[in-house]
């Protein structure tokens, strides 16, 4: 199949949520810069500026894979649209070289400034998903142990269980408690757990529908530098 690339700018559009897709065409038609591809068939992305996709996806293209009918280009730069995004996976595709991501939520003008970024070879991520990314970055990590730790504390585990599971003394995992609330500003194991999973950092799925207002599949995933992040939160 041949196409007629008509503008500047030459954008396709497929993503796996068929109405999402449908809106964000509709969105983007009106500018005047963008030629618009919906969904073609087999499209050779040498011929695509920006690719506007889902999570799975625009990972595939990243990871130099093929997307269904698209084949792989360096050209191509990939926009995710998300109705969710958890810090753990931004970190993670960013990293992996997708060049931009906005919230299936952002307004309408967001949407278009990122796909013009992305065309001129500039990263976006939308205002919300920096500012978090950015808390993130600056927030002290934790150690391996204390990652241990919290993985059983959010599944409610109590701390001589966790010690036995892990062969250390009951008297460390409460260190190691006392760290992970501190570091998580969390008043509670609860809600250090509640925290962990909007982050990405453990999946618990009933805390992370409790807090969570983004997130994608956990085995999506890539990082940016935290200079780049906090250049793009501010």
């Amino acid at each position: 199949m041949t196409l007629e690339i008509p503008s500047r700018v030459t954008v396709l559009v497929r993503h796996d949520e068929p109405l999402l897709a449908k809106g964000i065409v509709a969105a983007l038609r009106a500018h005047a810069d963008f030629g618009l591809i919906e969904d073609a068939g087999w499209v050779d992305l040498a011929a695509i500026d920006v690719l506007v996709t889902d999570w799975r996806t625009g990972l595939r293209l990243a990871s130099g894979g093929g997307a269904g009918s698209c084949a792989p280009s360096p050209r191509t730069r990939v926009l995710i649209v998300a109705s969710q995004a958890r810090e753990h996976a931004v970190d993670a595709v960013l990293r992996q070289g997708v060049l931009g991501l906005v919230l299936a939520s952002c307004p309408v003008q967001e949407l278009v400034e990122a796909v013009s970024a992305l065309a001129d070879g500039r990263p976006y991520v939308c205002a919300d998903v920096a500012r978090r990314m950015a808390a993130h970055c600056a927030g002290e990590p934790l150690t391996a142990r204390e990652d241990d730790v919290l993985r059983l504390l959010a599944r409610g585990l109590c701390n001589k269980t966790i010690a036995r599971e892990l062969g250390i003394a009951v008297g460390t995992v409460k260190s190691h408690v006392k760290a992970i609330l501190s570091k998580l500003d969390a008043s509670s194991r609860t809600e250090a757990a509640s925290i962990a999973a909007e982050k990405g950092l453990v999946d618990v799925p009933e805390f992370r529908s409790r807090r969570a207002s983004w997130m994608p599949p956990a085995s999506e995933g890539f990082l940016p530098t935290r200079g780049a992040v906090h250049a793009m939160a501010a």
